[in-house]
């Protein structure tokens, strides 16, 4: 029988699965049969130890076809061998391919594939700690940190990096955790003394430091001086649009994400927030061309659900979308974007309470990225519900802090509701232009308000400034509609016509366009007055506003 073990041992090695499964199925059959009913005594020449190898054997057959409830018992069965301590002589354990803690390991993935996290811990938690591996402390840090015990993960984490003074994701973890980047230093110099000679880690840590301490002006410079050191790296080009996106700076993470899938068309991380953007954008070239790339990317990850659920919204099939978001859940139930996609398409398809709960659960999953709250914002807005939005946009500030974004959701919630509240959104906008000129939605926004006020002039002196550093079609056209209503025909017809050109598909412009054409040339003195609400309330906003500081990102460079 020994040699049909070590047979059984050539088609584990050689991943020869089904054959795995029929022949093990067969031998434990034929074993059980050989041992004695009346006394346990065994006929078989299987030891204890071919037997549990033999479960094992079968346990990464049935992971490999991802049936987890057959691998997770016979693994189970290959635990229980061991803890009746029936291998005790060496040489029946001269048989085995692995240890007790790769199987348990083994079992720990098996609990993640089912997102049983707490089973998951206990099988890790029974080895002591001088018989952990560094994977075992990795996965008991990050199973640590899921479940809220920061203490033990960074005891776990401090573990790994003191054993592998190159785990950076230990060593980013440890920051994200509070843990000081003098104290992450100095777990690396004691493995690693000539670690300040390689300034590419130094560079590294420096970012995730910045990222850590939501300073976007720093990481983006950090993300710069890194990229000099290792230049068109894809990991240091996608931290950098990351930082872009969770600010809300979605049109510069779209160009670096771009040039991301120039570096690295196979690229997985991080598409799933790639695909909102271009979403944001209405980029549907660029988010088609990112669900072909990724149609061969295995579906047992959520990211490539997630990109063709957002590609299913911007051409409009809601339901599909929906389909898509649960596909992802399932794979991942803390997928932040599968969050938010779902909630985004539940809005389109006006159910509202469901999205709600799905962007509060985006939130909770992480509360200092702006995707969920923009959503959040929108659904509200919709629906009309501006007091619930203007709390939102409050919150947003109060958890990330004051940058031109969330100047920009406050000034967004506010000018949707009454005339005071609208003025101070004036501010909010304002605050928000000065602090990032590049950054258009509040310009539009502003300009929004302005022209239900009938202040055109006012808004030809904002998208003057505006058009000096950018052109897109948006622009021209709200500047054309100003100058239609200001009476100057030949200016607006200019105008509308770059607009067109930038953008046939754009609507408002060719409207603009006919609608000049048909009107009287005359000229409209339309000056810029101040607003009917008394100007010292606008100076108290204004003071209020100005109290607001942030870290201007670097735009460019």
């Amino acid at each position: 029988m020994n040699k049909v073990f070590e047979e059984i041992k050539k088609l584990h090695s050689s991943n020869l699965n089904e054959d795995l499964k029929i022949v093990i199925s067969l031998v434990l059959s034929r074993h059980s049969m050989l041992i004695s009913k009346e006394d346990g005594s065994s006929l078989s020449s299987l030891t204890p130890a071919h037997i549990c190898m033999l479960h094992v054997f079968y346990a990464d057959a049935w992971y490999a076809s991802r049936q987890f409830k057959k691998a997770e018992k016979h693994y189970k069965e290959a635990l229980g061998i061991w803890r009746s301590k029936s291998l005790g002589e060496p040489t029946e354990r001269q048989c085995k391919v692995m240890s007790e803690v790769d199987v348990r390991y083994k079992l720990y993935m098996v609990y993640m594939e089912q997102h049983q996290t707490s089973s998951a811990i206990r099988v890790l938690e029974a080895l002591n700690t001088k018989e952990r591996t560094m994977a075992i402390n990795m996965a008991l840090g990050d199973l640590y940190r899921q479940e809220g015990m920061d203490r033990s993960a960074i005891t776990c984490y401090k573990e790994v990096l003191r054993n592998c003074p190159l785990s950076v994701e230990a060593a980013r973890n440890l920051l994200t955790l509070g843990m000081t980047r003098l104290n992450v230093d100095t777990l690396i110099l004691n493995s690693m003394p000539l670690v300040n000679e390689e300034n590419w880690l130094v560079e590294w840590l420096d970012l995730q430091q910045h990222v850590v301490d939501k300073n976007i002006s720093a990481s983006l410079n950090s993300a710069h001086h890194l990229n000099r050191v290792c230049p068109r790296n894809a990991v240091v080009l996608d931290t950098k649009a990351d930082v872009y996106c969770k600010y809300g700076q979605y049109k510069q993470a779209s160009l670096v994400w771009q040039e991301v899938l120039e570096v690295d068309p196979l690229v997985l991380r991080n598409t799933d927030k790639m695909a909102y953007v271009f979403l944001c954008w209405s980029d549907q070239a660029n988010l088609a061309k990112l669900c072909s790339q990724l149609s061969t990317t295995n579906s047992t990850d959520p990211e490539p659900w997630v990109v063709h659920g957002f590609y299913s919204i911007i051409t409009k099939k809601y339901t599909e979308a929906i389909y898509f978001s649960h596909k992802a859940l399932m794979l991942d139930p803390r997928c932040y974007t599968a969050h938010v996609l779902k909630g985004s398409a539940l809005t389109s398809t006006d159910r509202l309470s469901e999205a709600e709960q799905s962007f509060k659960e985006a939130m909770r999953l992480d509360p200092y990225r702006l995707e969920a709250y923009n959503e959040c914002l929108k659904a509200y807005l919709s629906a009309s519900r501006v007091k619930e939005a203007i709390l939102l946009a409050n919150t947003v500030v109060q958890m990330i802090g004051s940058t031109p974004s969330t100047l920009y959701f406050c000034g967004k919630a506010l000018s949707a509701g009454t005339q005071q509240q609208q003025l101070k959104a004036k501010l909010y906008l304002e605050k928000a232009i000065e602090g990032d000129p590049s950054y258009l939605l509040p310009v539009y926004t502003l300009a929004d308000i302005l022209s239900k006020h009938g202040k055109h002039k006012k808004i030809l002196q904002i998208l003057e400034a505006s058009l000096r550093n950018n052109n897109t079609s948006r622009l021209h056209q709200i500047y054309g509609d100003a100058l239609s209503e200001t009476g100057d025909r030949q200016r607006a017809m200019h105008h509308y016509g770059i607009a067109l050109r930038l953008d046939s598909t754009n609507e408002k412009a060719k409207d603009g366009l006919e609608r000049v054409e048909r009107k009287p040339d005359i000229s409209m003195d339309l000056s810029y007055e101040g607003d009917s609400v008394g100007h010292s309330s606008e100076v108290e906003m204004r003071e209020e506003v100005d109290r607001l500081s942030w870290s201007d990102p670097e735009i460019g460079y």
